[in-house]
């Protein structure tokens, strides 16, 4: 139950990253890792008719330097919260958290046929959300809202960190339409309008002038004003479920709560009754064996398992199973039925009359069914014969006990009818040790033990008829023998009965234990896929504190470093590459190269030297990783140097690619180091990240960088330098957000055979 609870929360957290349809199918091909394709398996699903919103607050950098990293996690947490709240009431999609920049798209995975609508008033909310923001910590922000209406490419690319996404020219239109917008103000495309069918009032939204892109392409913009007065009647005429109208269904939930996502309304306890967590779990213990116990139906058990006179289970493998298991006990089981026969005839009989039942042929049976067993354990395949030996040794120790028993008899008195008389209840106390003894082999199958008592009864009987007719007179011994005889069909019956009785139980416990083994296995199995999937979106020991801590799904996760080295790595030329036409499936085979670039890339973070470096996401074509964020010693600055390796491995590899692809891309790569902020926001859909200068300033590396060479700042070569690498400084540039800054490329080692390096 435990593993189930956690597999659940496993589950919980992977759907709240990826849509169901994709998380399963991924979940499966783990499953199936022998099979071997000559591409890596793309996870993409095309949508048509959506609508794409792209988010950024303005004003983002101001805001994060008036809090410190714990309160700075804590305040991203509550806006992107509220965002995602939104999100589902108005039946929106997030897709990503790209630092103060938000997307969501509508329409995925389940066709919306009111995305638009249902997009704009999402934009709409944001921005009434940020205002509160601004209000509350009178710093000046503000959010720019960007949508547009088309189709997506939907999924994942890569091997680690899977973050659900959208590409496509219709995604890049609506980010375009974002940053050509107005803090304050919802745009929309000329697109998007058509679908709004009039419900809202509009003004140009001159974009255009804001936008080159938007200006080369000609994109006639709108601003969303208000909603119009046929806002209503338009809505209920162009959806399909009018029960889940997301205006509908807000009105019962008041402004505060739709932007905030706090609710004034009861919710229930954390635990059951005010009970603590393991006394609840110890409830559910109990009540679900009560249930499966009352499940039971002895007779339906015994018909679908067991053979109907012998017990024995109908399938081979789990007979076997059972004999292994019970046989590992036979040799004590059998020491101790000697033992047991051998003191109480010697405390009813004198200790003188042991001499008489001989140590010997029970000691070599004793022995012999050891050995039996040792090889038995030692050649496990043999298991059933050692069933069947052993039986016959039993049968041949009954006879041997039951002739020591005639032997006992006729040393007895000569008086043969005073023997009788005196000798009767030694007889049957002989009896019912040497048949209830039986009950200490517990090892041994019902049959045996059957005809093992069987064996005793028709032999003591025979010898005591035999005695009788021998005798003359014998009818006034009639009643001894009689009473003799109902003594001990009553003694075999109760002995038959509970050995069967027992072995059924028995048998009953052993099917359980398998099916909860198998249940166990089963559930482990699941866990371990599930963690697998989830440490492909959270780090390892992320992950880790959000699965094994029941409450941290609703803890703030964070931490600071102070040395962490982050690198941006942007794939150039693709733009030009991707094109939507038939003869690409609309730009999947463009979108299955890059899955294969990103794979290799990926593949070259599980060599040993990159064990200290964690992929953080791919953004479009850019790949960002960062290392020092396990909280492991970074004195040495190894994590800095392995980032470094790491930069000339990625465009080695592109190398390749392109050789074997007949492409030209190339790699613009940028390094700082310095302080960062990591942390999980969103406690529904956690989206693990880095925040902080050092991120931006490594960002700015990248993209004002040069194709094919690695650009670093003065901070990373203070720190490679000692240990032998090579750098030209480029002068200064101007970085955005920081003014100018000295720059520096990482030079090549000597003989290093990369041409794009070069």
């Amino acid at each position: 139950m435990l593993l189930d609870k956690e597999m659940h929360r496993q589950e919980k957290i992977l759907l709240a990253v990826l849509p169901k349809n994709i998380a399963f199918e991924v979940k499966k091909d783990m499953q199936d890792t022998h099979e071997e394709r000559m591409f890596h398996k793309i996870y993409i699903r095309k949508y048509e008719d959506i609508s794409i919103l792209f988010a950024d607050i303005c004003g983002f950098t101001n805001l994060a330097s008036e809090y410190n990293p714990k309160d700075l996690v804590l305040m991203l947490n509550e806006l992107f919260a509220r965002f995602d709240k939104v999100a589902s009431i108005h039946q929106c999609m997030r897709i990503k958290i790209l630092g103060d920049c938000y997307y969501c798209v509508c329409g995925v995975p389940e066709y919306q046929k009111n995305h638009a609508i249902n997009t704009v008033e999402m934009g709409r909310d944001m921005i009434e959300a940020i205002r509160l923001v601004r209000e509350m910590t009178l710093v000046n922000v503000n959010m720019r809202v960007g949508i547009h209406t088309g189709k997506a490419h939907c999924g994942v690319l890569g091997l680690k960190k899977w973050q659900f996404d959208v590409w496509s020219n219709d995604v890049t239109l609506a980010n375009q339409m974002e940053s050509g917008g107005l803090p304050g103000r919802v745009h929309i495309t000329d697109a998007t309008r058509k679908y709004l069918k009039g419900a809202y009032i509009l003004e140009e939204g001159n974009g255009a002038s804001r936008s080159k892109f938007l200006e080369k392409e000609k994109i006639k913009t709108w601003l969303v004003v208000d909603r119009s007065p046929d806002y209503d009647m338009i809505c209920e005429e162009t959806t399909n479920h009018p029960l889940t109208i997301p205006w509908k269904s807000t009105r019962g939930i008041s402004k505060q709560e739709r932007l905030t996502g706090m609710s004034t309304r009861t919710r229930g306890a954390s635990t059951r009754n005010g009970l603590s967590e393991e006394e609840v779990l110890v409830d559910n213990v109990d009540s679900h064996l009560r249930q499966g116990i009352q499940a039971i139906h002895q007779e339906n058990w015994k018909s679908m398992y067991c053979k109907e006179w012998s017990l024995k289970y109908k399938q081979l493998r789990v007979e076997n199973k059972f004999v292994r298991m019970k046989y590992k006990d036979i040799p004590f089981q059998v020491t101790l039925y000697v033992v047991t026969v051998s003191i109480c005839t010697g405390i009813k009989f004198g200790w003188a009359s042991l001499n008489m039942f001989s140590f010997i042929p029970q000691m070599f049976i004793l022995i012999t069914s050891i050995m039996i067993f040792i090889l038995t354990r030692v050649l496990i395949k043999y298991a059933r014969l050692v069933g069947m030996v052993t039986s016959v040794l039993f049968v041949l120790l009954s006879m041997q006990i039951v002739v020591l028993m005639g032997m006992y008899q006729s040393k007895l008195s000569c008086d043969l009818e005073s023997c009788f008389k005196n000798s009767y209840t030694d007889f049957f106390e002989i009896f019912e040790i040497c048949t209830l003894a039986t009950c200490v082999i517990l090892s041994v199958d019902f049959m045996t033990k059957l005809v093992m008592s069987l064996i005793y009864f028709s032999s003591f009987i025979v010898l005591i008829t035999m005695k009788l007719l021998s005798i003359d007179n014998n009818q006034n011994l009639f009643s001894t023998y009689a009473n003799f005889c109902v003594l001990a069909c009553v003694t075999l019956l109760l002995l038959v009965f509970s050995t069967r009785r027992s072995e059924l139980i028995s048998r009953y416990d052993f099917i359980w234990k398998l099916q909860a083994l198998d249940e166990q296995l089963q559930m482990k199995r699941k866990h371990e896929q599930n963690r697998s999937v989830l440490e492909n979106i959270l780090p390892s020991h992320v992950a880790k504190h959000f699965v094994e801590d029941a409450t941290s799904v609703s803890k703030l996760y964070h931490e600071s470093r102070d040395n962490a080295c982050i690198m941006f790595a942007t794939l150039t030329a693709f733009d030009k590459f991707y094109i939507e036409c038939d003869g690409n499936n609309e730009g999947v085979e463009c979108l299955r190269l890059l899955n294969e670039i990103i794979s290799d890339f990926d593949q070259i973070l599980d060599r040993s030297e990159f064990k200290k470096i964690e992929k953080i996401k791919t953004i479009s074509t850019t790949y960002m990783v960062a290392s020092g964020l396990a909280g492991e010693e970074c004195a040495d600055n190894s994590h800095v140097e392995a980032i470094a390796l790491f930069a000339r491995e990625l465009l080695l590899k592109l190398e390749s690619i392109n050789i074997h692809s007949f492409n030209d891309f190339n790699l613009r790569i940028g390094i700082n180091v310095g302080p960062v902020v990591a942390g999980v926001i969103g406690s529904d859909k956690p989206h693990y990240d880095i925040w902080g200068n050092s991120v931006n300033v490594a960002s700015r590396m990248d993209s004002g960088g040069v194709a094919g060479r690695i650009q670093v700042t003065e901070e990373v070569k203070t720190i490679l330098e000692p240990l032998g690498y090579k750098f030209e400084c480029r002068g200064q540039i101007n970085v955005k957000g920081k003014g100018m800054m000295t720059t520096f490329f990482l030079l090549p080692p000597e003989n290093y055979e990369c041409e794009l390096y070069k």
